[in-house]
């Protein structure tokens, strides 16, 4: 049960209307109808009777709407002592680089020039993160693949480069001293993201490009986090294909060795996700354009 889904049901009680709901609510009718679907499937109650004439709530359904009401003024309340009254929300969900290596820089700029804006921020895998504004749990969502859904909006806000990213040691650094093949890795134990990744799905369309196919690899483990990757690449466990920008903080150290991909030095894009199912609030909009603002300009 998430709050968009008892904000939802509320909100079609209050206006007696799912066409007004929506509009209160900045979202689309369908968006409102599935919020108000999987609170009954969830709950296996029938919480509203829509006909072409009118909207009858049930008695199941007034049941929940005294304590949905309270739950929301509860998390206004606590919203309102913590971070300010007057403030506007934006529900965010980011894949790992982003919310690691992006999002930071992206608040600190915009929250400077709209102190009004509190946002909530989910850190997943790409695929979790569409799957969160699909559902429209959030407002919108800053990933590193483009799925291709047709229910979503993506907007390439920022590139960056697949580079191999290996322990410091003397094997590898005779690598530096001439331009270098992946191929020259292939013996190499590596470490691989799990499947959800857009770091991982990126990887594999660059390995099929090159012909180079999953068997090939000396897998030396799988993981989902990307700094335990990033430590057991310091710590000499293997090699592992990297976003650049998740990784120059330990190249600058020493602590680790960077080598660009071939094909021109492999790119990806990282996407501002929205459903084509929501309409934008003015706030989040804002935060949208401010985001491929602050790429263009760097």
């Amino acid at each position: 049960m998430e709050f968009k889904q008892l904000e939802a049901f509320v909100a079609v009680v209050d206006y007696g209307s799912f066409s007004e709901a929506a509009r209160r609510l900045y979202l689309t009718q369908p968006t409102i109808s599935a919020h108000i679907r999987s609170l009954e499937e969830e709950l296996h109650s029938k919480l509203i009777i829509r006909t072409t004439k009118k909207t009858t709530v049930t008695t199941r359904g007034y049941q929940l709407y005294d304590s949905a009401v309270r739950m929301l003024e509860i998390r206004n309340n606590l919203l309102d002592n913590f971070t300010g009254a007057q403030k506007h929300m934006i529900d965010l969900a980011a894949s790992t680089i982003p919310s690691s290596y992006l999002l930071p820089e992206l608040l600190a700029g915009f929250g400077g020039t709209h102190p009004d804006i509190y946002f909530h921020s989910i850190q997943t895998d790409s695929e979790g993160a569409i799957h969160r504004v699909l559902d429209g749990i959030v407002d919108l969502a800053l990933v590193g693949q483009n799925t291709g859904d047709e229910s979503c909006v993506f907007i390439p806000f920022c590139q960056d480069t697949l580079v191999i990213a290996t322990p410091v040691t003397e094997h590898y650094l005779k690598f530096k001293e001439d331009p270098v093949d992946f191929k020259q890795f292939l013996e190499d134990p590596i470490i691989i993201r799990e499947k959800g990744s857009g770091t991982k799905k990126e990887m594999d369309l660059f390995l099929e490009k090159i012909g180079i196919t999953p068997s090939d690899l000396n897998v030396i483990a799988r993981m989902n986090d990307l700094e335990s990757i990033k430590k057991s690449i310091v710590n000499g466990l293997g090699i592992s294909i990297l976003s650049a920008r998740s990784a120059v903080d330990l190249e600058k150290t020493k602590q680790i060795l960077l080598f660009p991909l071939e094909e021109s030095v492999h790119k990806r894009s990282f996407y501002i996700v929205y459903s084509k199912n929501r309409i934008l609030k003015p706030h989040v909009r804002q935060f949208m354009h401010y985001v491929r603002d602050f790429y263009q300009e760097i």
